[in-house]
Order: structure tokens, then sequence, then C-alpha cells
């Protein structure tokens, strides 16, 4: 008998009667509702089989099992045993479930109705049983049955939570000077993937909140941006109030202080401790109100909304609440999971495809470990899913979409089977860890997505699984391959750094008790195991050796979009800290770059500048390229910045105000093309640029969302002007929207159609401006020029070019590589102008007319004047 089961030795759990109960539950009350409510509690079968499941042990093992194969019995039944404390909207509809199971279908049909009559009138639905039973003859017999469950299961008839139990053993010696006790909780969580959860005919949401009145909900601002409209009328048409409290999301704002803004609106709100608060986004806003739910009168039940894959297969369901604070990865937390998990792939349809193919990450990683049947449907759907978005761009493909929401479904068994039996990682045989032994050690210095960090760790823990003997090559090689045709990163150069890796070790084996406990596959994929030794010298070996095996993948076993700011997120560098935060993260070999006690500062510095001058050629101008070139240099690199210079920039930089930030999270929302967007570290350098030259007119050839033109109206006074130019309609239309809705909008004038006629246009209007901004097609560019030197520019006016780097970049047969190479050599050559080339993102040449163009102009101007006085 296990421990629950003990709490309940009074009553055994006779299956076959209480199956007969439920067949035994007769037509559905008729009548009024309230009458037929007070009925249904005097029925003798409705009061037997109610008072039979209030005493028995339904959070048990052996309840459980016996329902095994009657899942949505199990649910109703664990929910009917507090039935004196569920509102009768609740009440009515468990009953009506379970008449659609063990009844005749006219019967079933009469209970549904009766189920809905009961919804329909609120006063009804939100009023306990215990009330409603008070007004019935049956009461005494319902009273003497309560009494009778003080002394035997107090839970059953006053319960905090009606999903989690508690039990002890306590025994004490004669005179009680040693006492010894055995504590336990049981906790009991439903999964459900589903389809249209927020359709107004699905009933899902409506079943739960309906008979409590309102819906608390907490969610992420930039999901409430997406589907915000959606949640609102599907709450709105069941009459349900609802109270949202919406939150950034990022993992910039993972910190102590978000949760304890998010309890201080709970008690605002008033939430009760026995009502559900529904968290609806991705793994942050999971983890944040998670977190707080766990700390709101100690324990606050919660149902998790997952509308991103993470969430969906991992942080959703998981009893792993936290923050971070103080630059530490989750340092704060609690084990408390969800008391519901609803997961439905509609969601994921707005998701950007680097966020998709991060997520299946998690998938990969319960496949390789847990389930070779998911790894096969995995190598079945292959990249498919990140392009179809897991079948929501597609739904008319209904086999795919089966496929889909099976491989949702098999990762999210694999995940709660090895989580859940281990609630309180009392041990660290965690096979849901592995992919997260090594990586947390150089995640967050890469400023590599989770997903991507996860793909590298899976790959070396496959290859340490090879070396190991527990896995074929063949198979070390098939786990490869699968991440790497999901375009995950199986290697990076962060990795190159050995010491900082077994630096790493040795934090996570001081976490893991002493044990490295690595989970790896062994026997066979869809079987775990665990290495528990490695040392340096195998680290290093294994590690070269696996690099040597990843440059011979795809990509040289790079992924797509693997950094944060590939895909719009503020840099992984950034989590829980806060401007006072962070003092400890200085490098911790700060010490080697002090000056020796032996070591004059002369012979220090001279020693510094000979190891950097190799770096630092441009400085005394040794150049590598001469220019004047046909074609651009051949340049390897499908980026110009180091992901981890570029993620600690944008970290110190000045965040984009919330109206830009929304032309970022529209544009990913509608599909749009987002490398297209200048991004926040551009978006302040044009802001500021705008300030600095006092600009009160700026020309914005190509608009795209709006991210550049917005940015330059911030840097204006009230007085000045944006005209920004967009060829693309559809386009046009998402950017018009965007500016009506922000501050700037009287700022900016939007024009929609071909740049070069509306400048040419512009120039016999007259109209001047402070600065022409570039950032259109590239082919054009050497038009765009001509243009703005043709009479668009104020006097002291700039020019900047973006992307002029890209000739760099491009691959050698895009045309906009040669296009951008010959415009940069335009200018180059143009003794009329003078110019910068920055490395800022993707290259910004700022070029300015010198004082010999300005005077060409005023001589032209005069001699034009002169002709015209003449004629």
């Amino acid at each position: 008998m296990s421990s629950v089961s003990a709490v309940y030795a009074h009553k055994t759990l006779d299956v076959a009667r209480l199956r007969q109960q439920l067949a035994a539950l007769g037509p559905a009350p008729r009548g009024a509702t309230g009458t037929a409510c007070t009925t249904l509690l005097e029925a003798k079968a409705v009061r037997e089989l109610l008072c039979y499941i209030s005493e028995l042990p339904v959070f048990s093992s052996e309840f459980a099992e016996a329902f095994a194969h009657d899942l949505t019995s199990l649910f109703h039944l664990k929910t009917l045993k507090y039935f004196y404390n569920l509102p009768a909207g609740t009440l009515a509809t468990s009953l009506a479930k379970l008449a659609s199971i063990y009844t005749s279908k006219p019967n079933a049909d009469a209970w549904k109705c009766f189920a809905e009559a009961v919804l329909a009138e609120p006063k009804l639905a939100t009023k306990t049983v215990r009330h409603v039973a008070a007004e019935s003859k049956a009461f005494s017999e319902y009273a003497k049955h309560a009494d009778k469950l003080e002394v035997l299961d107090p839970h059953a008839v006053y319960p905090t939570s009606i999903y989690r139990q508690c039990f002890a053993t306590t025994l004490s010696n004669d005179d009680a000077s040693l006492i010894e006790a055995v504590m336990g909780t049981t906790i009991t969580t439903s999964i459900k993937i589903k389809s249209g959860l927020l359709e107004v005919t699905s009933t899902e949401l409506r079943d739960i909140y309906k008979p409590l009145g309102r819906c608390v909900v907490v969610i992420d601002k930039r999901v409430d941006g997406i589907y915000g409209e959606d949640i609102e009328q599907y709450f709105a048409h069941h009459k349900i109030k609802l109270h949202k409290l919406s939150y950034s999301a990022m993992e910039k704002d993972k910190h102590i202080e978000a949760v304890q803004q998010i309890l201080i609106d709970f008690k605002t709100a008033g939430v009760a401790r026995n009502e559900p608060v529904l968290i609806v986004g991705g793994g942050v806003i999971t983890d944040l109100g998670g977190f707080a739910t766990a700390l709101y009168h100690r324990n606050t039940p919660y149902i998790m909304l997952c509308t991103s894959i993470v969430s969906g297969i991992d942080a959703g369901p998981s009893p792993r609440t936290c923050c971070d604070g103080y630059g530490y990865k989750n340092i704060y937390g609690a084990y408390h999971p969800p008391v519901l998990t609803l997961t439905d792939r509609y969601f994921f349809k707005t998701l950007h495809e680097g966020w998709v193919r991060h997520g299946i990450a998690e998938i990969i990683k319960m496949a390789v470990i847990k389930d070779m049947y998911l790894f096969e449907l995995l190598e079945e759907a292959g990249p498919e899913l990140i392009t179809t978005k897991f079948g929501t761009l597609n739904p008319e493909d209904k086999k795919f979409g089966q496929i889909c929401d099976l491989i949702v479904g098999k990762a999210m068994e694999g995940y709660v089977r090895s989580e859940y039996g281990n609630l309180w990682e009392t041990h660290q045989c965690r096979p849901h860890a592995y992919g997260h032994t090594w990586s947390p050690g150089y995640e967050i210095p890469s400023g590599m997505l989770h997903g991507h960090a996860v793909g590298t760790c899976m790959g070396y823990g496959a290859y340490l699984a090879f070396d190991q003997g527990f896995i074929s090559e063949k198979e070390m090689h098939r786990i490869l391959k699968l991440i790497s045709i999901f375009e995950l990163t199986l290697y990076h150069p962060q990795m190159d750094d050995h010491e900082m890796i077994w630096k790493a070790q040795l934090k996570v084996t001081e976490k893991r008790g002493g044990n490295l406990c690595a989970p790896v596959p062994k026997g066979k994929i869809g079987l775990c195991g665990y290495i528990n030794n490695v040392d340096k010298k195998r680290l290093v070996r294994t590690l070269t050796e696996y690099k040597e095996i990843c440059m011979t993948y795809p990509r040289k076993g790079l992924g797509i979009e693997m950094h944060c700011v590939d895909v719009g997120l503020e840099p992984a560098g950034t989590v829980g800290m806060k401007e006072t935060e962070g003092s400890h993260l200085q490098g911790e070999d700060e010490e080697k770059s002090k000056i020796s006690n032996d070591t004059s500062y002369a012979q220090w510095i001279k020693k510094e500048q000979e190891k950097r001058r190799s770096a630092h050629d441009e400085r005394l101008e040794l150049k590598t390229y001469q220019a004047g070139q046909k074609c651009p240099p051949d340049f390897s690199k499908d980026s110009l910045f180091h992901p981890v210079v570029e993620s600690y920039a944008t970290a110190v930089t000045t965040p984009a105000s919330e109206d830009v930030a929304a032309i970022a999270k529209v544009t990913d929302a509608e599909g749009l093309f987002s490398p297209c967007m200048v991004g926040q570290l551009e978006g302040q350098f044009l802001k500021m640029i705008t300030q600095m030259n006092g600009a009160k007119r700026v020309l914005d050839v190509g608009t795209f969302t709006g991210y550049s033109a917005l940015s330059f109206a911030e840097g204006m006074p009230q007085s000045g002007k944006v005209v920004t130019i967009e060829n693309d309609v559809k386009i046009a239309k998402v950017a018009s929207r965007l500016f009506k809705r922000s501050q700037q909008s009287k700022k900016i004038d939007l024009v929609v159609g071909d740049a070069v006629k509306i400048m040419q246009n512009m120039i016999e209007q007259g109209q001047k401006f402070d600065i022409v901004f570039l950032d259109a097609d590239k082919e054009n560019y050497v038009k765009y020029y001509t243009l703005a030197l043709s009479g668009l520019l104020n006097k002291n006016g700039v020019i900047m070019a973006d992307n002029s780097l890209c000739s760099l970049v491009y691959r050698k047969n895009d045309s906009r590589r040669q296009a951008l190479h010959d415009f940069n050599e335009l200018v180059r050559k143009d003794n009329r102008v003078e110019q910068v080339c920055l490395s800022v993102r993707e290259g910004i040449t700022i070029i300015r007319p010198t004082e010999k163009f300005w005077g060409s102009v005023e001589t032209e101007t005069s001699e034009k004047i002169a002709k015209e006085a003449k004629a």
C-alpha cells in the first residue's frame, strides 16, 4: 500500500462499484435551473456517487492505474473528490462529461444541456455545492458525511488546494526527546494537447473559469500584442470577466523584481488561494509567473497556456519555476508545476523560424535519450517542421498535422515521465538534462540561443557516449545528422576555450551534489545512461576530436540564426542583470592582465602592444586590401560581427522604446523578413546621429516596417519631419499602422511608390533634408546617391548608406554584392565628398559633401539666377 493509500485505509477502492454508480447516474434533472440543481443533489444515486468519490484515494497510484485507459474520467473524478467546495458550474460540467462516457447518448445529451444551463446563470454557476446542498432536503445527509470526512480526510471537506495533498508519519520516544517524521506531498496535474483553444466554440477554458466568475491572466506583452484581442474576445463571448496582467518577458526581464511586481499585482487583483491563474506565453513568462504563484500564499495554482515550443514541451509543464539575479541564471526558484498545461500548435504560426528551430532542440533531447519512435518521427518530418511552423502554415495537410501533434505529444510524454518522477530533483539521474551539462558554461558568453547551445552539448554528449562505448559510431552520426538537418549548432567557436568548459564542468559537478552524472544515449538511441567521470585531459581530447567531426558537417557545424540577436532577442548576457548587479562577473582571469611586481609598466605595455598589434593593423594604416579593385575581396563569413561583441554592445546600449520595439514584434508576427530592420543597436545609432546633427528633416529611402523612420523621428524636435519611401504596398500598410499607433505619428510622412521618381519630384519641388538615409534596393544606391547630391541636401547635410559592407557578406553570385562594391568605389572616387565607412551592423557609410561641392552648387545657383533674371 502506498503512503497516499494509507491515508484512506478506511475506504477500499472498488472500481467495479464506482463504474456501476457512474452508469446509474440516471437522467439529468429538469425544470428551473436553480431548482434542478437542488433536485440533483437530492437524488440518491448522485448523493451516493459524490460521497463515495470524496472518500477515494484519487491521488494514489492505484487509482490512477485503475483509469489508465480512461484519462478523461480520471481527470473529472479527481475534481469531484472535492465536490463540497466546487462551484455548481464545475460540478455540472464534470458530471456531464462522465455521463457522456458511462450513460446512453440521449442521457448524455440531457446532462450536457443541464450543464450549459447552469453555466448560463452566473450566480448559480459560481455558487458552491456546499451552499446549494444547504437548500436541499438532503442537507442533513451531506452534513453528516462532511462531519465524517472532517475526521477521516479533512482535505476532502476543507481543502486549501484541490490539486495537492500532504501526509506524514510522525514517531517519538516516550519522553518526546527524539522525534522522527517522514512527510510527503502528492500533486496532481494534467496536460492536454488541443487545437483551437481560443475559438469561441472551444469550452476548455470556459469550463474552468466560468464557474469561478473571472480569469486572472498573466501574459507576455509580445504575445498580448498578437493574441490579446483573441483572448479578450473569447472571454467576452463566454461572459467571463478578464483581469489581464501583461509583462515584458524577454530574457533580460527574467529577474526577481519582475516576480515581485507580479506578486504586487496579484494582491491588487485579489487573487484567491484556490483560484488558478492563467499564464499565457513562452518560457520566460512561464518561469516568472510560475515562480510568482509558488510564492503567493505559498501555493497558488496556475494553468499554463503555452504559445512557444519550449514552453509547450518543456518549461510549460515543468515543476521548476525560477528567475535570474545578480548575473546568475535561475538563482531563485521553487518546484511548483501547473495544475493544467495546454498546448495548441495554432500559436506556433507566429513564431520566428529561429524560435521554432531553437525549440526543436528540446524535442531532439527527449528523442535521443527517451524515445526512438519520436526520433524516427523527427527524421520523417525533417526541416518542414520549421518552414511550416509545425504544420500551422499548411493546415490543409492533415496527415502532417497529425505527425506534428504526435511529435509534440511524445516529446511532452518523455519529458514529464523523466521530470515528474524526480519532482524535487532529489537525485541527478535526470535524462532530460541531456544537452545541459557543459553548455551552461559557454551559452551566455557565446550569445547563443538556448536551443543552439543545447544542440552543441547534445552533439558533444553523443560523441562522448561513442567514446565511452555506449553507442556505435553510426548511431553517433545519426544523432549529429538529426541536429544538423534542423539547422541547429553542433559546434560553436566559443567551445575552443577548453578552460572555460572545464570550469563549467567543475561547477555543474558541484551543483549536482559532487557527481557529473552527464546523461547521454546508452545502448541505443532512445535509452539513457550516465557518464560520471571526464578528466581534463579527456575533455580536451574529445572536444578537439568532436570539432574535427563537426567540420565535416554542413556549415562546419554552425547553426542558422544561432544567436539571440539573430532572432530579435536581447543577448543572453543580460539575464537577470540590473544597474548595480554583475560586479562579480568580471573575468576570473582578471589578474592575468595586471602588471606583475617584477615587471615595469614600460615593459608590460610594450609586451601588450606587440601581442595586440596584429589585431589592430588599421590603426597603423597597415592595409591588407587595396582600394580600386574591380570586385570586393573574398570574405568567407556570413556576418561581420562576432556574436559576443554584438551581444555586449547591444546589452550596454539604450534599449528601444516601446513604439520601436513594437515594430520588431509586429514584423515577426506578420512573417516579414526581420533582418531588413536596422535593429536596436543601429536604431539607437540613427537616433543619436539625428540628435547630434540637429536634423529637422530626414529622407528615409526604404521604409520596410518603419524601424529606422521611427528611430529618426524620436531623435527630432516636435517640429521635425521624416519623409519615408516604401515601394511595397503590403509592407507599407504594416508600417503605416505602426506609425499611427506611435507617439511620433505627426512627425512621419509615408510615401508609397518608386523611390527614384519620388526623389526626382522632391527635387523639382525644392524639398531639402538634413539627412538622406539609403536603405532600399542595393542595385539603385548609385541613383539614390546621385539624386541626393542633385538638390535634396541642406548645406551641412549628410547621406547615410546602410548595408554598405554587405559587399563582403552577400554571396558571389548575388548581384547586390557587386552593386554595393560599385557604389562604395563611386563614393571613394568622388572628390566632392568625404566619407567614413563604419562597421556598425552590416556597415554604414556616412557621406558629407565638402566645401568644394557647396562652392560649385552656389556658383551653379548664381549662374542660374542670373540667366533667369536676364530672361
